[in-house]
Formats: C-alpha cells, sequence, structure tokens
C-alpha cells in the first residue's frame, strides 16, 4: 500500500483536500456540546459548564451543576491538544473565555477529517488488496456520494466512531479479537449505540462459531472501555450505571427520561429510518442500492432461505439491531439532520461491503446513477445548509436546490483563509473533484495500456 501511494501522490493529495476542504464553524448544538467542557477546563481545570449552561441545549443538569451529555472520548481526545495550542499562546482567551472557533476547528481535524480520511484508505486498499486499482474512483465516490462526506469536517462523533467501528471490523477478519475489542471499546467511548456492534459479534463468535475462547479476548479487550464509562458515570452521576443522558436538561419530556427516550421499535420509524424522503439510508447513501443489486444479482437463483445467511453477518446483524435500536428512540430523527447520522456507522460497514463486493465494478451505469446523484445531494448540502436540514416531506435534491437563493455555507477553507466568495470556494472544490477524476481515468488508461 506505501508503494502504491508513492506511485499515485496527485490522487491522494486532491482526497486530502476534499477531505478537508469543508470545516464546519457553525454553534450547533450537537458540537457545542463537545466544545464547551474544552473551553471550561481550560478556564478552570474541571468539567462544570455553568458559565456556559445558555450555548447549548445538549446538557445535562446534575446536583445544581451543568455538565456535557455526551460519550466523552471525542472531547477527551480534543482536550490535550487544545492545552498544547493554550501553552503556545495558539489559541488565546477573549473576554475571559476560551470558547472560540479555534476549537470547533480543532474538533474538527481531529474527529472529523482525520477519521475521514482513514475510512477513505480503508476502502481504497481493499480494492488494491483485490487488484481492483481501477475501480478507486467508484469507491471513493461511493463515500463521497453519501451522508457520510456531509459529516466530515464537524466535530459530531459519528465519524470517528464510524472509523473506529470500521477499524475493529478489520481487526475482527483478522481474528485478532483483542485489538477488535479495543477498538470497539474506543468506538463505545465515542458513540453508545455501537455497543450494538460487540453484541452482534459476541453473539456470531458464541454461536455460530461456538468459540468461548474468541468471546473472551474480545470481551477482554473490551474491558478498559467499560471500566472507564463506569467511573466517569460515577463521577458525574454517583452510580456507575447512571449515564449523564438521564439528566438532559431540556430535550425529552419527563416521562421519557427514565428510559433515556426509549420505547419499542415503530414501523414509522423504520421506515423513516431507510426509505423516507426525510432520513431513509437508501435515499442519503444511495450507492446502498448499487449493493443490494449486486447481491440480488449474485443470488438470483437462490431460495429465500439462501438470504439467512446474511442476518448472521458481521455486517448486517448490527446494522438490524442499530436499526431496530434507533427507531425506538423518541429522537430517531437526529433533530436537524442530512440523513440518518444515527446510523452512521453501520452505514460505513455497508459501504465497505458494497465495495470489497467481488462483483464491485461491474454494472458500472447502475452505479454512477446513483452515485451522481449522492454526489450533486451531498455537494449541494455542502455549499447550502451542511446539515441543518429539518423534517423532511419533498426529495432531498429540490430542497437543497431551494436553498441556493437563501446563501453559502462559508465554512470552506479557501473562504476561511481569504474571507472571499464561498461560492468561489465550492468551485474551488468541484475542480479538485474533476482533477481527481482525470487523474483515475489517466490511471485507468495506464492499467488497460500495461496490460495489453
Amino acid at each position: 500500500m506505501k508503494n502504491f501511494i508513492l506511485q499515485n501522490k496527485l490522487i491522494f493529495i486532491c482526497i486530502i483536500l476534499l477531505s478537508i476542504w469543508y470545516i464546519d464553524v457553525w454553534e450547533n448544538a450537537n458540537t457545542c456540546s463537545r466544545v464547551l467542557p474544552i473551553a471550561a477546563y481550560l478556564e478552570q481545570e474541571n468539567f462544570v459548564l455553568d458559565n456556559y449552561k445558555d450555548k447549548t441545549i445538549d446538557i445535562s443538569y446534575i446536583n445544581n451543576h451543568y455538565y456535557m451529555d455526551k460519550a466523552p472520548l471525542p472531547t477527551l481526545i480534543v482536550l490535550p491538544f487544545a492545552i498544547l495550542a493554550k501553552h503556545l499562546n495558539i489559541i488565546q482567551q477573549q473576554d475571559n473565555s476560551f470558547y472560540s472557533t479555534s476549537l470547533y476547528l480543532l474538533g474538527d481535524i481531529i474527529c472529523g477529517v482525520i477519521p475521514f480520511l482513514l475510512i477513505i484508505f480503508y476502502v481504497i486498499q481493499s480494492l488494491v488488496k483485490h487488484n481492483k486499482e481501477k475501480y478507486i474512483l467508484m469507491g471513493v465516490s461511493s463515500v463521497f456520494g453519501s451522508f457520510l462526506f456531509v459529516y466530515s469536517g464537524t466535530f459530531f462523533a459519528h465519524t470517528l466512531s464510524a472509523a473506529l467501528i470500521l477499524s475493529a471490523y478489520l481487526q475482527y477478519k483478522k481474528e485478532n479479537f483483542s485489538a477488535t475489542g479495543l477498538l470497539l471499546g474506543a468506538a463505545f467511548l465515542s458513540e453508545y449505540t455501537t455497543i450494538w456492534f460487540l453484541i452482534s459479534w459476541v453473539l456470531i463468535l458464541f454461536f455460530k462459531q461456538k468459540s468461548f475462547h474468541k468471546v473472551s479476548k474480545l470481551l477482554f479487550g473490551f474491558l478498559p472501555a467499560l471500566l472507564f464509562i463506569f467511573w466517569y458515570n460515577f463521577h458525574f452521576t454517583g452510580n456507575p450505571f447512571t449515564m449523564l443522558y438521564l439528566y438532559v436538561a431540556d430535550n425529552f419530556e419527563t416521562i421519557h427520561k427514565s428510559t433515556y427516550g426509549l420505547s419499542f421499535p415503530k414501523l414509522k420509524s423504520l421506515f423513516g429510518l431507510l426509505f423516507s424522503n426525510n432520513r431513509g439510508l437508501l435515499l442519503y447513501a444511495p450507492v446502498l442500492l448499487y449493493g443490494l443489486f449486486l447481491v440480488s444479482v449474485e443470488n438470483n437463483n437462490s431460495k429465500l432461505k439462501h438470504y439467512a445467511k446474511y442476518f448472521i453477518h458481521p455486517v448486517i446483524l448490527p446494522f438490524v439491531l442499530i436499526l431496530l435500536f434507533i427507531s425506538s428512540h423518541t429522537a430517531w430523527e437526529g433533530g436537524w439532520s442530512y440523513g440518518p447520522r444515527h446510523l452512521y456507522s453501520p452505514a460505513v460497514l455497508l459501504l465497505f461491503a458494497t465495495i470489497s463486493h467481488k462483483n464491485f465494478g461491474s454494472f458500472n451505469y447502475i452505479f454512477w446513477l446513483f452515485a451522481t446523484y449522492g454526489l450533486v445531494c451531498a455537494f449541494l448540502a455542502k455549499l447550502t445548509v451542511l446539515y441543518s436540514i429539518p423534517e423532511l416531506n419533498e426529495n432531498i435534491l429540490p430542497y437543497l436546490i431551494s436553498k441556493l437563493k437563501d446563501g453559502y455555507n462559508t465554512g470552506n477553507v479557501y473562504s476561511l483563509y481569504t474571507q472571499k466568495s464561498a461560492l468561489t470556494g465550492f468551485f474551488l472544490f468541484i475542480y479538485l473533484y474533476l482533477l481527481l477524476t482525470l487523474l483515475c481515468i489517466k490511471k485507468n488508461c495506464l492499467l488497460s495500456n500495461s496490460k495489453s
């Protein structure tokens, strides 16, 4: 892989620039909740958010003090870099506060850009491993043409947890179960719903492979994360088994707080998460439709029971369980969101499985039909509203087109650095993607000539 990167430096430079081009500087309640503890620690060396309690509704109220309600790892990863930046005077106080755009940018890069690049790296590595270098543009476009790209360069936890889950899945396939457990633990500390990957893989190992030894290694690897979250919960709530989500100040009605907003899976939510214009996975990661097509062609003459094997697959089982879990939550839509953001991690594995399929690259006209739609929607979202989309009854594409008249997202590196037009920055981004396309086409021509 190292040699492949060196031989295709321009392609990788384009991918890096495209991945870092759009950086989220908006004060979103979700990302703000992760920034505030960093600012508080820089000021007072604790995580009490009393001075910032009015900046976000994503906040917990415990024993007369306010705290972050999120899974802790993204904030804790960024914190040491923020402390270093403070000592180097890169981040400075303004009006006795360290809360600033600089902290958002730091979180965007560490928890948004770098994990997204890792996902892209794994995609390309898989294609190279299976001698499918000529499909790199298709692989990269599968990711860029989905809601995964919209959340890259943001301080949400989704991209970080998904990169950790994909890393864990690759270790799982290698049967390195201790490393799998460690990575699953890190993902859990980033986004709690990823616990379903651990549950799924334990079930598969125990009942399908009947290997208690493998299960024990997996659980032992996960143990540090479990012990940490018990300590973390106890430190803030006084109970190792009570999470800070139980004390969310404003988000849920009191009647739902005792179950963290959970009830039972609902058909309306399941339809909404899979098929709807509002948050349907297949509309916001449309290359998955191509993946379904490949599977149907592969099993064209198979009986229905043949498809049952997919439900105990290490990609499909956690997807089904997380889907059911999210559909049972009062906030299954994810608030203002581009696509089903709570399905981000399983979506990454589903896309990776599609790209790793033995027939990936065949029927490429069908692929590009879905991928082009996804790319247009994701790029328009980056240009306009980013992830800030309310409940939708119409298709996402006309909605995004209608938003062009309302102004443009200035959160691209060109506009942030030069203070010039966001539209110019977008056109430079499109130029970069076209350059990547041409470089990949040129590489494919060279590959074809060398084989002939």
